[in-house]
């Protein structure tokens, strides 16, 4: 479990500012590559990445209200390809639990799984139930991995899926549906108000303390790329803290089962162009990670990281692209992917915060 002070991007903006850096290079190596750092990854990949998810939700929000007036084959296929669309946009977002984000229990509300059919139905019966609530109950009944049930899970073909939506309790299952669309746009557009009130501000935190905005940045970054990523997409379906016994429900997009490589690639994707700074939505890199390691005498870590990040993307590559068929079949490819992405961790989280003079600002219970 992270332990972890939850900072508003305006608490983390105040806070900073009576703290800023030493304006010694002698004892700041990094001082006046912070806010360069800062502006490229705000500006190029954070509000974009938000910004296309935005979009991508905005278009399923479209389909479901489609489906909704016109629940037939056609509009459900719809439907259901622009649920795969936006939950591979969502891996590019998952990893900025920062502000608002955090606040809310943003990442929590989208994407906790597995999901608990009992809950969603037990939500669909009663017609009674407030997706604002923080708490697991809630969360295990939204989001992603809600959707991912409700479009593939509820049956075992597409055509008997179906029939729950245009059958006598029809009206129930299309307004949760729709319950939990609306409310995965709703909080978004809450996180990208937020960034967009305080970029300018977050840039300017370029200070070392544990409040500023790069060292929360760059530990929340390292907490997903750990936990998110490594763990909760590779690790815990493999068994690792399980004595190897595999936890098949416990794969992203269980229901959808043959995009679950396609959305660790975009996560390990997500997390390779923050770290090397190229931009959403275009090809060029900003001030990056790698630039401020080599400029501090670390090229090789930046190195070692980039390599480790390219290795562990071949091993994933030549996994199933069901997941659960892997488990099944070879669960040693898969624990040698865990692996590979293991080998970038200390090299995160050693190396290059030490190199960087960033303190880790959260602790873990996994064991490892």
């Amino acid at each position: 479990m992270r332990k972890k002070l939850l900072f508003t991007l305006s608490v983390i903006i105040i806070l900073s500012a009576c703290q800023n850096s030493t304006n010694d290079k002698n004892l700041d190596p990094i001082l006046g590559s912070r806010s360069e750092l800062l502006e490229n990854v705000t500006n190029n990949i954070i509000i974009p990445a938000h910004e296309n998810l935005k979009d991508e939700l905005s278009n399923l929000n479209t389909k479901a209200q489609n489906f909704t007036t016109n629940p037939n084959t056609l509009a459900f296929s719809e439907l259901r390809n622009a649920y795969v669309q936006t939950y591979i946009s969502w891996q590019s977002v998952e990893m900025f639990s920062i502000g608002k984000a955090e606040e809310i229990d943003y990442v929590k509300s989208m994407n906790t799984y597995p999901c608990s059919p009992v809950r969603i139905n037990n939500n669909l019966e009663s017609q009674s139930y407030d997706l604002n609530q923080a708490t697991w109950i809630s969360w295990t009944a939204q989001g992603f991995p809600a959707l991912d049930y409700m479009l593939y899970g509820i049956d075992v073909d597409s055509n008997q899926i179906l029939n729950y939506y245009i059958g006598i309790d029809g009206i129930k299952y299309l307004n949760y549906l729709n319950a939990i669309v609306s409310q995965m746009l709703s909080n978004t557009d809450l996180v990208i108000e937020d960034w967009q009130t305080n970029k300018e501000s977050f840039i300017a935190s370029d200070g070392n303390t544990a409040v500023s905005s790069l060292n929360v940045l760059t530990n929340d970054f390292i907490y997903y790329y750990e936990k998110g990523l490594r763990a909760n997409k590779i690790g815990i379906p493999c068994g690792v803290w399980n004595g190897f016994q595999t936890y098949e429900i416990g794969i992203e997009a269980y229901y959808r089962e043959d995009i679950s490589k396609h959305l660790t690639l975009a996560s390990l994707n997500a997390c390779k162009n923050f770290f090397i700074g190229k931009g959403i939505n275009s090809e060029t890199s900003g001030t990056s990670y790698g630039d401020i390691l080599a400029e501090n005498g670390a090229a090789n870590v930046n190195t070692d990281i980039i390599n480790g990040l390219n290795q562990a993307e071949v091993l994933i590559n030549n996994l199933d692209n069901n997941f659960r068929a892997q488990l099944l079949q070879d669960n040693s490819s898969m624990l040698n992917t865990y692996d590979a992405l293991q080998d970038v961790v200390p090299l995160l989280k050693v190396q290059m915060l030490n190199a960087l003079t960033i303190t880790v600002d959260y602790e873990d219970s996994d064991g490892d």
